[in-house]
């Protein structure tokens, strides 16, 4: 079971939409009993509305049927029916297009008050609670999920970094301006450093791997040739001081295709944009070699 993170600093810059139309390609081309899992740990529940529209969303929130629960009962180590939180898309809207082999654990707007909580209980553990999620998900395991994708807040708070402790890699979708070349020092250098700190203290002996960075949501030339420039910078750069950053060739541009999926709550595929769908596709492909393939491994 291989877990993958989209991390960002900042909203709008195509997170979830990759996230979700990312899982809901694998999900389609994977075969036997696997499936591919969605959790949204975002308390605006972006991927959960993406996939099952607002009204589903509300109703299994007042329902307790989400993260919030799930990772409340984890914390206070109460039995659990992980099954009760899963939600399959496709069987609520059949002619939605999203994979039958996809399924989301719906996010939760008191999320946020769960974050606090969440440090304050383990204040005593030290960092304990950098890998709440990681254990949650070792009881997921036993459900056929050969990929997990987690859809965190777009903070550098205790949610994210429960994220990356729970995560084999992580992407990174940045919009490429004069924010996004900030974004990249802030991943590289300080939240790495101290987050990986924190997941050491916490017991996990592997360290999450960069997966990529993908350029989103270009409008223009000089944001094309910003990306260049950006990407010219990373290269060298290493993670850990060992492994290469990916920067994927693909530039993913700002699109209405992307729009009209999420109020029509279809994936990318479905909506009829042929130059967004080659983008997209070859974006996957990069996906698939770096992460799937672990050429990111080196």
């Amino acid at each position: 079971m291989k877990v993958v993170t989209f991390l960002s600093v900042k909203g709008g810059v195509g997170k979830t939409t990759l996230t979700v139309n990312t899982a809901n390609e694998l999900a389609t081309k994977i075969g036997g009993s696997d499936k591919v899992l969605i959790i949204d740990l975002d308390a605006q529940a972006g991927a959960s509305v993406y996939l099952l529209g607002y009204d589903q969303q509300q109703a299994l929130e007042k329902q307790n049927q989400t993260i919030h629960e799930l990772l409340d009962k984890t914390i206070n180590n109460q039995d659990l029916n992980i099954s009760k939180y899963i939600i399959n898309p496709y069987k609520t809207n059949p002619s939605s297009g999203w994979s039958p082999r996809l399924d989301i654990i719906v996010g939760d707007s008191r999320i946020i008050d769960l974050e606090r909580e969440i440090i304050s209980r383990s204040a005593a553990k030290g960092f304990g609670w950098s890998l709440i999620l990681y254990q949650l998900l070792t009881k997921l395991s036993q459900l056929n999920y050969s990929f997990i994708f987690i859809d965190p807040p777009a903070t550098l708070g205790a949610l994210s970094r429960m994220a990356l402790g729970a995560s084999n890699y992580f992407l990174i979708p940045l919009i490429p301006d004069d924010f996004g070349r900030v974004t990249v020092g802030m991943f590289t250098k300080d939240f790495f450093n101290q987050a990986v700190v924190e997941i050491a203290l916490a017991g996990r002996q592997d360290r999450p791997l960069c997966g990529g960075i993908v350029f989103n949501k270009i409008k223009t030339s000089t944001q094309a040739k910003i990306a260049d420039e950006i990407a010219d910078e990373i290269r060298g750069k290493k993670l850990y001081d060992k492994y290469s950053i990916p920067v994927y060739k693909t530039k993913l541009y700002d699109r209405i295709a992307y729009v009209k999926s999420l109020e029509e709550h279809k994936p990318l595929y479905k909506i009829g944009d042929k130059k967004a769908g080659e983008e997209f596709q070859s974006f996957f492909n990069e996906f698939y070699d770096y992460v799937v393939r672990d050429k990111a491994k080196g």
